[in-house]
C-alpha cells in the first residue's frame, strides 16, 4: 500500500467520522425540537379537554427585537380563587394584536393555574402543528444527504 493510498484511506475515515458526528448531533437537535413540540401538543390537548375558561386582562405588551424588527407579545393576568396569575402569550406580532387593558378569555388548567393560554385556537395549536412536521421533514432530508455522504466517505466541506 503506497503512502498516497494510506493518506486517502485516512482522509476517508476522517470524513466518515465528521459526517457521523454531524448526523448524531443534528438528529439529537431535531429530536429535542420534536419533543418540545410534542410537549406543547400535550399541553394544548390537556387545556382543550380539561381546561377552564375565565377572563383575563392584557397588562403589558412585551417588545422583542430581532433583525431590526420589533414584535409584541401580550402578558396576561387572570385570577383564580383570589390569586393572580400571569403568563406570556404564545404569539408575537407586529402590529400588536392586543393593547394593554384588552380583555381576553384565558383557558387554564384547574389543577395548575400557572399552565394557561389565551383561549384562541391559533395560540394553542400553531406552534406544535408547525414545529413537529417541519422538524421531521428537515430531519429526513438532512439524514438522506448525510448518510449518503457518510457511505461514500465524502467531505462535507466541498
Amino acid at each position: 500500500m503506497s503512502n498516497l493510498d494510506k493518506v486517502e484511506k485516512l482522509a476517508t475515515g476522517i470524513n466518515r467520522l465528521q459526517t457521523g458526528c454531524m448526523l448524531i448531533f443534528f438528529n439529537l437537535l431535531f429530536t429535542g425540537f420534536c419533543l418540545w413540540g410534542v410537549y406543547m401538543l400535550y399541553v394544548a390537548v390537556q387545556l382543550e379537554t380539561k381546561g377552564v375558561i375565565t377572563d383575563g386582562i392584557v397588562v403589558e405588551m412585551k417588545p422583542s427585537t430581532s433583525d431590526g424588527t420589533t414584535t409584541y407579545t401580550p402578558i396576561v393576568e387572570f385570577q383564580v380563587n383570589g390569586q393572580t396569575y400571569s403568563f406570556k402569550g404564545g404569539i408575537s406580532s407586529n402590529p400588536p394584536k392586543y393593547s394593554v387593558g384588552d380583555r381576553v378569555e384565558v383557558r387554564f388548567d384547574p389543577d395548575n393555574p400557572e399552565t394557561a393560554q389565551i383561549d384562541k385556537n391559533v395560540e394553542r395549536w400553531l406552534a406544535p402543528v408547525i414545529l413537529i412536521p417541519s422538524m421531521i421533514i428537515v430531519a429526513v432530508i438532512l439524514n438522506f444527504f448525510l448518510i449518503r455522504a457518510w457511505r461514500r466517505g465524502e467531505s462535507l466541506n466541498t
